[in-house]
């Protein structure tokens, strides 16, 4: 990884800030749960369920992993 480089473990982009809730209060990986965040998209606001910011695409698979979820990792 590049320096300055983190990554961010992504498990779900909904339209339902309830939906995003109840999937994180799912998720606990190391005592940790994920937070949500919001994007605009055209108007409408996508609620993504997220962890991270990690320092390295392994570690944030490590997690994904252990999550049990199915998930993504961006940049």
């Amino acid at each position: 990884a590049k320096a300055g480089e983190v990554f961010t473990l992504s498990f779900a982009a909904v339209n339902s800030e309830r939906a995003a809730r109840e999937l994180a209060s799912q998720i606990r990986v190391g005592g940790q749960s994920p937070r949500i965040t919001t994007a605009e998209r055209g108007g409408t606001t996508l609620y993504r369920v997220v962890m991270g910011p990690f320092s390295s695409r392994a570690e944030a698979d490590r997690v994904g992993k252990a999550s049990g979820q199915s998930y993504w990792i961006f940049e």
